[in-house]
């Protein structure tokens, strides 16, 4: 299922959705070093939000000046565990790592668009956190352009262990209804 997919299914479900919807969305990230994080959450409904904002704000740069302009953190549909608790990443060696991740797409500004930047893209917010959520703080986190590959969603970024260091990101949403 695409993401796009993914965000359709779960405005509007087909009958019966006696049960609202089931989410199950799977993130790994292979650095380097070698290292290998894999993160999982599913059967949230409540993963699914119509208005996700990134934690960060968007920067596209017009024209050759170097000139920045900062986007609007637009709400858009897309799927977060963030506030929900559950997600865990597990890395080789390491254990458990609590984190938070979001997936949206972003439509791009229509006026940026006109100025050939600013166009529709993907994006993934990693978060890692001091504790299982709702409870833990934001620690650290990485937020990536994301390249849809079919089903898949891929990106190359900084590891999430060691920012100095890079990895590469894959993502599968899968999304179906709960019926009784």
């Amino acid at each position: 299922m695409t993401l796009q997919e993914a965000i359709d299914f779960a405005i509007n479900p087909p009958p019966p959705n006696l049960f609202g919807i089931q989410v199950d969305i799977r993130i790994s990230m292979h650095d380097d070093d070698g290292n290998v994080l894999v993160g999982s959450a599913g059967g949230l409904s409540d993963m699914f939000r119509h208005d996700l904002p990134l934690l960060n704000l968007g920067i596209a740069t017009i024209g050759g000046g170097g000139t920045t302009l900062t986007t609007a953190n637009r709400l858009v549909p897309g799927f977060s565990t963030r506030g929900l608790g559950p997600a865990n990443g597990a890395a080789a060696n390491l254990g458990p790592i609590p984190i938070d991740f979001s997936v949206r797409r972003d439509p791009g500004s229509r006026w940026l668009i006109l100025l050939g930047r600013g166009g529709p893209s993907v994006q993934i917010e990693i978060e890692t956190l001091s504790a299982p959520a709702p409870a833990g703080t934001v620690t650290g986190g990485i937020k990536l352009e994301v390249a849809e590959d079919g089903a898949l969603l891929r990106a190359v970024g900084p590891s999430l262990q060691d920012p100095a260091i890079r990895a590469s990101y894959t993502a599968t949403i899968l999304v179906f209804t709960r019926p009784g």
